[in-house]
């Protein structure tokens, strides 16, 4: 029994805070604002890991070689926006046709439009390729628009074959370790000259000479079409004019 003056206490029951009441309106915002974040990174990231269609070589391309539209075929890959855009994708394959081979592609690699070069050859010109050690063109620094003269060197004995050509497409700079020794040049010519260079290619060694800026030469000049090749040439006194 307590008397009067004793004193009692009783507990009262205080009832537990939801994990809701606790939070402030300001962690609700923060925790929302995270999700929406969470939320478009993984749908950035879907987007990244896309499958295109883009365009591979259906065959093995050399350096100065000028491709059609049969060099090429489709392939589907998963790819970056940034890795996206330095490849051709199928609907643009058009564009390829007629260009020139700036590099060497193996069969199945991804093409990229930096891989190739448009052939401008002037009105009533044609382009074509001249294969020829790096070494022996100007040390493989020839660059598009560049004039060049073109060398024949046959048993000892070095003719001038053409003068003042300009130089279309030239072969990228390789990457690494690669091969540099030979490759190919992509030069306009007119009809008369394109028969001469492509015999000089029969016929002895070829040297790609930069001309840019330089006096076109007073000197005799030889035509390998007027002999066969088994023969000693004879010079003749009219040289190639530009193009030539």
């Amino acid at each position: 029994m307590s008397t009067l003056g004793d004193t009692q206490t009783i507990p009262i029951a205080v009832p537990r805070r939801g994990m809701m009441s606790r939070l402030s309106t300001g962690h609700v915002i923060m925790i929302l604002a995270g999700l929406l974040a969470a939320l478009l990174n993984f749908t950035l990231l879907q987007q990244r890991d896309q499958v295109f269609q883009v365009v591979v070589a259906s065959r093995a391309l050399l350096p100065g070689q000028t491709v059609a539209l049969d060099d090429f075929t489709y392939a589907e890959i998963r790819a970056s926006e940034e890795l996206l855009d330095t490849l051709v994708l199928s609907d643009s394959v058009g564009t390829l046709d007629g260009q020139v081979a700036l590099r060497s592609i193996a069969a199945g690699n991804p093409i990229s439009m930096e891989d190739f070069s448009p052939v401008a050859a002037p009105l009533e010109q044609r382009a074509m390729s001249v294969p020829v050690d790096s070494d022996k063109a100007v040390n493989g620094s020839l660059t598009i628009n560049d004039i060049v003269d073109i060398i024949l060197v046959d048993d000892g004995r070095a003719s001038y074959v053409a003068l003042g050509i300009e130089v279309l497409a030239v072969p990228a700079p390789p990457e690494g370790f690669a091969n540099t020794a030979s490759y190919a040049v992509t030069i306009s010519v007119d009809d008369e000259t394109a028969l001469r260079v492509a015999s000089a290619i029969d016929i002895g060694d070829l040297h790609l000479v930069r001309s840019t800026g330089s006096q076109q030469p007073d000197i005799e000049f030889f035509d390998p079409t007027s002999q066969p090749t088994d023969q000693s040439s004879e010079g003749v006194d009219t040289p190639s004019t530009e193009g030539g």
